[in-house]
């Protein structure tokens, strides 16, 4: 491999990568005690793949949708090789559905057993997979102790929760007060990560996660109007005001909402009656968005250059989403064949943006000879 794609273009990093977790992680990660109750990977009575957990598959896919079968990390670096991709960070799958599960004991456990699970996972290419320590919000001191953990003992490059509230708690929550101070403290960025599945999604009440017939409208919802709920509490709620140093990303929901949603901000912020109930900040929330924040996108998203326009390159990073359903192959040719993107934005988006944002130090790949 060389560090040049065709037309050389760099090779990308890729800062959204998910993995299907196999039966290893509940056969030999959780604690024995709870290994026959572990969520597992199975096929429902359809045949289509699922993880499953106390009786039920989750996520509630339609029958329309198969989860993708566990690979090998070998494998995994050829995809990455095929693809023009030197390095992905790698999110879960089933460690996401954790996240809502109500089981606290399973969910905490959980937890941990990806975390371990994952780090062995990459330990044989540690240049080319990059994992993300996924935590669940069941129990805060459980939470922090779990970050501080997953990136000082397993050298994880960042720290991924969800935006759906828990306990009836929103991310601006003084209870994660400690989490927020500790993140920052470890000098890795928080990644708010969505997916489906969870009840309290936004809109659930109206296409609920429940109603397989609807889960086209519960997916559109879920992940940009999630994210927006996220980005306001973290911002408007005065997270960001108090920990400057805290790096924070926006994944898996495209980027084009977000010059919508920082200017419908700024302007309750500039109206002299509503800034009232933002009693926690000081500046125009996009300050804060700019100063501390990025995020993805989607590489067939035609809205990428409104994104550029509104935000600047330097806040979105490329992201492929494989192996999930809604992922294609050609991420990094699709993302390349938008028109309105400059070649030096084109760079930033697809590399440099995240080398930055994660401070990886990878080494130079060597080039073919010519």
């Amino acid at each position: 491999m060389n560090d040049m794609t065709d037309g050389d273009m760099p090779l990308a990093i890729d800062a959204d990568g998910h993995l299907i977790e196999p039966n290893e992680l509940a056969d030999n990660y959780f604690p024995k005690h709870l290994r026959e109750r572990a969520p597992r990977y199975m096929q429902n009575e359809e045949g289509k793949n699922r993880f499953h957990f106390d009786g039920t598959f989750h996520p509630p896919f339609p029958n329309l949708v198969s989860i993708r079968k566990p690979m090998e990390a070998s494998n995994r670096i050829r995809v990455l090789d095929n693809e023009g991709i030197q390095t992905t960070v790698l999110f879960p799958s089933l460690g996401l559905l954790m996240a809502y599960l109500p089981d606290d004991e399973i969910a905490v456990a959980g937890m941990r057993a990806y975390n371990d699970w994952v780090a062995d996972y990459c330990q044989p290419y540690p240049d080319r997979l990059k994992a993300v320590g996924m935590l669940v919000l069941h129990d805060v001191d459980a939470a922090v102790a779990e970050a501080e953990r997953a990136v000082v003992e397993k050298g994880h490059v960042a720290v991924a929760i969800r935006p759906n509230p828990w306990a009836g708690r929103n991310l601006d929550d003084p209870a994660y007060e400690r989490l927020y101070a500790t993140v920052e403290e470890l000098g890795v960025p928080l990644i708010v990560h969505e997916s489906t599945g969870c009840p309290q999604t936004l809109g659930g009440d109206r296409y609920g996660i429940s109603n397989g017939a609807a889960y086209t409208f519960n997916h559109i919802i879920s992940h940009s109007m999630e994210q927006m709920f996220a980005a306001m509490s973290l911002i408007c709620g005065g997270v960001l005001e108090r920990y400057p140093r805290l790096k924070v990303g926006f994944f898996e929901a495209g980027c084009s909402w977000v010059p919508y949603w920082l200017g419908r901000m700024d302007g309750h912020f500039e109206h002299r009656s509503m800034r009232k109930q933002m009693p926690g900040i000081t500046m125009k929330p996009s300050e804060y968005f700019m100063r501390q924040c990025v995020v993805t996108c989607d590489p067939d998203d035609h809205t990428i250059p409104l994104a550029i326009e509104g935000i600047g390159a330097d806040k979105i990073l490329f992201a492929s989403d494989y192996p999930h359903f809604d992922s294609g192959a050609g991420p990094v040719r699709e993302f390349l064949g938008h028109d309105g993107i400059s070649r030096a934005d084109q760079i930033k988006i697809m590399r440099d943006n995240a080398l930055s944002f994660f401070d990886l130090q990878l080494p130079a790949l060597e080039v073919a000879a010519e």
